[in-house]
């Protein structure tokens, strides 16, 4: 599942936040589960900084940013998501170069080679790639990102899972 999702359940205002929030619901109860890539924890800090110095403007609390960032990722950590972690580095050959790089690293850039991802978006495939490869029983990768999903053709033949948006999966879910 991708960072979106969970920021979408976050804001009143995107487009996916009615479905998002049934997904996380979901989640909380039990009824489906997720993995998501650790990057999440790192995105979705930086939103919720984000999100909390737009909503107070120039005369922002730092320790109330602080406290409302911990919040949210306790939020994010209460919903019973796996976070996926691609351990260990391995070797990167190019030309010249040779090097140790983390293995998520590895896979992002051969997915650059095949694909116009963004980084992020490359380390959210490859993770996902990754978790399908060691459960198999992962129905989707959810995503409210248009370009993700203007890809998912590709992507799903990458992945060996169906990119679908948080509208999509509801419904094919059977989530209410």
């Amino acid at each position: 599942m991708d960072t979106n999702v969970f920021i979408s359940a976050l804001k009143a205002d995107d487009p996916y936040h009615h479905e998002a929030k049934i997904v996380a619901k979901s989640l909380r109860k039990g009824e489906i589960q997720a993995e998501t890539s650790i990057l999440t924890l790192l995105e979705t800090a930086s939103v919720a900084s984000r999100m909390y110095h737009r909503a107070q403007g120039s005369e922002e609390d730092d320790q109330k940013r602080k406290t409302f960032v911990v919040k949210t990722l306790k939020t994010l950590a209460g919903l019973g998501v796996k976070f996926v972690h691609m351990a260990g580095d391995t070797p990167f050959a190019v030309e010249n170069i040779m090097t140790y790089v983390p293995s998520v690293f590895n896979e992002s850039i051969l997915l650059g080679i095949q694909t116009t991802l963004r980084t992020l978006d490359l380390m959210h495939v490859a993770a996902a790639r990754h978790a399908k490869q060691n459960n198999h029983e992962i129905g989707a990768f959810v995503t409210g990102d248009m370009e993700l999903l203007r890809m998912k053709g590709q992507l799903s033949t990458i992945t060996g899972m169906p990119f679908r948006s948080p509208r999509e999966y509801v419904i094919d879910i059977g989530l209410k």
